[in-house]
């Protein structure tokens, strides 16, 4: 199976051995994770890297227990989890009660009990995760069937969206640097086990781009990076990427000008395109227009 989301664990080095055991299952799933420390790129820092996982995570896995009640660093990790608006996804590994940050923090979130049955817990953590990643979903149709599934209010699913990201997002098979082999450290980081220096996939060569140029344009950012400009299109478009915060430069709405750090649309123009006043804006963009 192929990987198809990011989960996010959340806990205390103390229950490092549990940990070790959910990592075997979630790998035996195929899906991605995200957990400190061995995934914080050489050179960074967790108050850099951790926020940044959480927010491109899907799941937020936490593991609850004595331990993870007493880390600042857990409860900091809930509270970006909850900034974001992420499904928060506790699991139960010991009968200590929660403590009251904690229980404000999960409040009528429903808790994953490992402690009473742990064969019966990590099958409901499996069965939650399928859901909520709707893996099942995934396998089930191929790509150009997936293209043909619309939600409710007309917008493209979540997880049709994943699919298309995976099969135009490349991840390198050799060092760009001495050839050597690759091994994966974090989510879209390859370290070479010869050289061990760090390559990257195609979403992480553009995100390091714009954290360190700003906005430029599509043509701009394919010639700089060597990344196919269909795919920075594609990135940028679906909102895999943005323009940091402090960055002075945005990109600019289509439909107003008005500045933005994703998309190719303001707020105010996309709820005027989910109406359907500007759905020919959405062709615009794959004729490979830059945001300038």
């Amino acid at each position: 199976m192929t990987n198809i989301s990011s989960v996010f664990i959340s806990y205390s080095s103390k229950d490092g051995r549990f940990v070790n055991q959910l990592v075997k299952v979630i790998k035996e799933m195929g899906i991605s994770y995200w957990k400190a420390p061995e995934m914080i790129p050489a050179g960074s820092s967790y108050a850099r890297e951790i926020p940044r996982a959480i927010r491109e995570c899907e799941v937020f896995l936490l593991v609850l227990s004595k331990s993870s009640q007493t880390s600042i660093w857990v409860e900091k990790e809930i509270d970006s989890a909850v900034n974001y608006r992420k499904t928060i996804v506790p699991v139960k590994i010991d009968e200590v009660p929660l403590c009251e940050h904690f229980r404000f923090y999960l409040n009528n979130v429903q808790t994953i009990s490992y402690r009473e049955d742990s064969i019966q817990g990590f099958a409901g953590l499996k069965d939650q995760i399928k859901k909520l990643l709707q893996v099942d979903e995934i396998e089930e149709y191929p790509v150009t069937k997936q293209k043909n599934l619309k939600s409710q209010n007309g917008r493209r699913r979540s997880s049709e969206r994943r699919s298309d990201a995976f099969e135009i997002n490349k991840a390198p098979k050799e060092c760009q640097y001495c050839g050597g082999e690759l091994e994966e450290i974090g989510v879209g980081i390859f370290r070479c086990i010869d050289c061990k220096k760090e390559n990257y996939d195609y979403l992480r060569t553009v995100r390091n781009y714009l954290e360190k140029e700003g906005a430029r344009s599509v043509a701009v950012i394919a010639r700089d990076t060597g990344v196919p400009r269909n795919a920075v299109a594609y990135f940028l478009h679906e909102e895999f990427l943005e323009i940091p915060k402090l960055a002075p430069e945005r990109f600019s709405c289509q439909k107003c000008g008005e500045p933005i750090r994703t998309g190719y649309l303001c707020d105010r123009c996309k709820s005027s395109m989910q109406k359907g006043s500007d759905k020919d804006l959405r062709g615009k963009w794959y004729t490979g227009n830059s945001y300038k």
